[in-house]
């Protein structure tokens, strides 16, 4: 089961950034993968609120519906995946407050299965964390390049 862990330090305060990577109209900013992204119920994100993501992993289509298990405005986020997602993972998100800033942590655990089980776990784990590092790598430059 690949693990995936990264974390960033980004010159911003910790509620601008937990309310820009929080902001569903704004994922597909930061989430190099990401193609389409939904929430229901609308509004303020809570325990219980879906979220559907379409990516691409490898050269596939994968749709996933994950749903907040803990939500802690600004400082922690837990989800996991729906039975129905073509990937089954959990994941967590960490927003703390540092010299100079906010340091964001990511952590997702995911089942590889269906077609995915044909290719190598060392690939699908290098292509996984290099996504991760490339999405925080994303929300650092655009939010500091906002001066946010």
């Amino acid at each position: 089961m690949p693990k995936y862990e990264s974390s960033v330090t980004i010159k911003s305060p910790v509620q601008t950034v937990f309310d820009y990577m929080q902001d569903i109209d704004r994922e597909r900013e930061w989430q190099p993968s990401l193609r389409e992204a939904s929430q229901s119920p609308e509004g303020e994100p809570g325990v219980g609120t879906e979220r559907r993501y379409v990516s691409e992993f490898l050269g596939r289509r994968f749709e996933n519906v994950y749903v907040n298990t803990s939500y802690e405005p600004p400082h922690k986020v837990v989800y996991r995946s729906t039975p129905e997602s073509d990937t089954q993972a959990t994941g967590e998100i960490t927003w703390e407050a540092v010299d100079g800033g906010t340091k964001v942590t990511m952590r997702v655990e995911a089942k590889i299965g269906g077609l995915l089980r044909l290719v190598p776990k060392a690939v699908i784990e290098s292509v996984g964390r290099k996504e991760l590092n490339e999405a925080l790598a994303r929300v650092k430059k655009l939010l500091e390049a906002q001066g946010a």
